[in-house]
């Protein structure tokens, strides 16, 4: 795995179907690799940029207390047990460092930090070598 010495605050979507709102719950991870770039699509009115970037956060660099849960899973939580686990889905905002701020939405992030992102896709690398296994967040 390539250099894993950045950090990240990931936001976790979570809807709370007594107030049928979206919260978002903040978890902390030291240790992942992240990457950014740039990438351009053809549409009809020319061409169109936009960063993209990818993280992969090591199995080692799991958040201390936190368990891994599919989306599945960590949306059928009650809000109590919330900051015992973390997951990783689309929709799901990622910021480059350690961020202590509460957001109501996602604008709240993305606006004021410029290495913030909106997940559009993950993958679950948890086989082979423990060495190598990771979880891959991609996004836009």
């Amino acid at each position: 795995m390539q250099m894993a010495n950045e950090d990240i605050t990931i936001y976790n979507k979570w809807y709370n179907h007594e107030t049928r709102l979206d919260e978002w719950i903040r978890t902390q991870i030291s240790g992942v690799s992240w990457h950014s770039g740039q990438a351009v699509t053809v549409g009809d009115k020319g061409l169109f940029s936009a960063n993209t970037y990818t993280v992969r956060i090591p199995v080692s660099s799991s958040p201390c207390g936190a368990e891994f849960v599919l989306p599945e899973n960590y949306s059928a939580k009650q809000k109590s047990s919330l900051p015992g686990f973390w997951t990783i889905q689309n929709g799901d905002i990622v910021v480059k460092g350690i961020i202590n701020d509460e957001i109501k939405k996602s604008s709240d992030i993305t606006q004021k930090y410029s290495n913030a992102f909106v997940v559009t896709g993950w993958k679950d690398n948890r086989r082979g070598p423990i060495s190598a296994q990771h979880w891959r967040i991609d996004g836009k």
